[in-house]
C-alpha cells in the first residue's frame, strides 16, 4: 500500500504547528519537497487569507522575544531574524530607540554570568561578547565598567 503525498496546504500546515516560520522559508520548504511552485504558491495565499502566516507580526514576535531574553545583542537579533526569511527593512524598523543602552546592559549581565571579577582576559571576553552581536563600543564600555578600569589578566 503506497502512501499518499499530502498536499502542500496540508504539509504547510503541518510545518507551521510545529513552529512559526516566515513565508520564504516555509516556500522554501514546501519546494524543496517537490511540491509545484504554483500549488506552493496557493497554499500560502490561502495561509494568509486565513491570517495562519503574517510574517509582519511573526517577525514582531520573535524580535520581542529575543529582546526581552536579555541574551543577544540588537545586531545578532536581526541576523538571526533575517536568516529566518524576514525583511531587513522591517527588521531595522523595530529596533528601538534605546538599543545601545538595552545592549549594554544585557553585555554587562552577561560578563557577570560568564567572568570573575579580576579575572578577565580582554580578548577571551571581548571574543564571548562580539560572538553575541555586540558592536565594539558597547564591547569596550562594558568591558571597562566591569573592571572598573583596571587592566585585564593576560
Amino acid at each position: 500500500m503506497t502512501k499518499l503525498k499530502k498536499s502542500a496546504l496540508a504539509k504547510a500546515t503541518d510545518l507551521l504547528a510545529r513552529q512559526e516560520q516566515s513565508s520564504n522559508v516555509l516556500r522554501r520548504k514546501l519546494l524543496a519537497r517537490k511540491y509545484d511552485a504554483a500549488e506552493v504558491d496557493d497554499a500560502l495565499a490561502k495561509l494568509q487569507q486565513y491570517n495562519y502566516l503574517d510574517d509582519a507580526e511573526a517577525c514582531r514576535r520573535q524580535f520581542e522575544i529575543f529582546y526581552a531574553e536579555g541574551k543577544l545583542g540588537v545586531r545578532q537579533i536581526a541576523a538571526k531574524l533575517i536568516r529566518r526569511g524576514f525583511d531587513k527593512d522591517f527588521i531595522d524598523g523595530l529596533i528601538p530607540d534605546d538599543a545601545n543602552a538595552h545592549d549594554l546592559n544585557v553585555a554587562a549581565h552577561l560578563l557577570e554570568k560568564k567572568f570573575t571579577r579580576g579575572k578577565v582576559e580582554r580578548a577571551k571576553a571581548w571574543q564571548f561578547l562580539a560572538a553575541r552581536g555586540f558592536d565594539s563600543d558597547i564591547i569596550t564600555t562594558a568591558l571597562d565598567n566591569f573592571t572598573g578600569g583596571d587592566n585585564f589578566a593576560d
